[in-house]
């Protein structure tokens, strides 16, 4: 099938398909009019490489699995493994991610009261100040 029938099959840029071509992830036969044909294999592999992109595999990490298994296809007992890997640095994402939050919460919290002192300390300063930035 040439590439304009299987970027519509799978819902991509044709761009994209030659993006992934050019990184060697996907080798089409070249007809003798030059026209790239791709068999059942590639969309297969297109499925596959679309798959670990949604999973936030690199286009790196795939060619690597790709490299790793040649030969052998990517068996189930491989893909648990690299997902469950992709799964733990996911979840340090999500605690570096968690402890940002916290700070920020607590430098928030910090500013608000800082700020609710100053208004208690000095509440006509704090007009006037307030004054003053709405009459420039």
């Amino acid at each position: 099938m040439r590439i304009g029938e299987l970027a519509k099959r799978l819902n991509v840029a044709t761009s994209k398909i030659r993006f992934l071509e050019k990184q060697g992830l996907i080798r089409p036969i070249r007809l003798s009019s030059g026209y790239r044909d791709y068999d059942d294999g590639a969309i297969e592999t297109l499925q596959i490489i679309l798959q670990a992109q949604s999973f936030g595999f690199t286009l790196q990490e795939i060619d690597s699995s790709f490299i790793e298994t040649k030969g052998q296809g990517l068996r189930c007992g491989y893909i648990i493994k690299r997902l469950t890997g992709k799964r733990h640095e996911l979840d340090r994402h999500i605690e570096q991610l968690l402890a940002l939050r916290t700070r920020m919460t607590n430098t928030i919290e910090e500013l608000e009261q800082r700020l609710a002192a100053s208004h208690q300390a000095s509440p006509n300063r704090t007009k006037h100040r307030s004054l003053k930035a709405g009459v420039a």
